[in-house]
């Protein structure tokens, strides 16, 4: 996982006109990391989620299981973007927990969403994780 290594370094540290394809990259090797911290006794797939209504392009990154209920991950190469995917997805299956992984320190963004019919009023959150603990998941 040496090679793993090096790319991670280079995402963090590398300079701009080196980080062409940041994002796509960055979502690559977080998924070799959440795979890495799995069980190796039992085989694991990755899952993603993607709105194909209305010919938009909403998607979150990985779907992963934490006792026993599905958390929406979302992934990101730098400390901004409005997570509108990760929100629509919570909304839609009626999730409480959401996590982003970037360069940001660990926090939470708590959140209620009005347009969630069964849970209008609840406190969601999402806990933001960085991208070199993603084993912490």
């Amino acid at each position: 996982m040496g090679d793993a290594r090096s790319l991670i370094e280079m995402i963090l540290m590398g300079a701009a006109q080196d980080l062409v394809n940041k994002g796509q990259i960055t979502e690559v090797v977080a998924g070799w990391e959440i795979l890495k911290s799995m069980s190796p006794r039992v085989e694991h797939d990755l899952f993603y989620w993607e709105n194909t209504a209305n010919g938009t392009t909403s998607e979150v990154d990985y779907l992963i299981a934490k006792d026993l209920q599905v958390v929406p991950v979302e992934i990101k190469s730098g400390v901004t973007g409005k997570m509108k995917s990760l929100r629509l997805f919570m909304r839609r299956k009626h999730l409480l927990v959401g996590k982003r992984c970037s360069l940001e320190n660990f926090g939470i963004i708590e959140f209620t969403d009005a347009e969630d019919e069964q849970h209008p009023k609840e406190t969601k959150r999402i806990y933001v994780h960085p991208l070199y603990c993603l084993e912490s998941l």
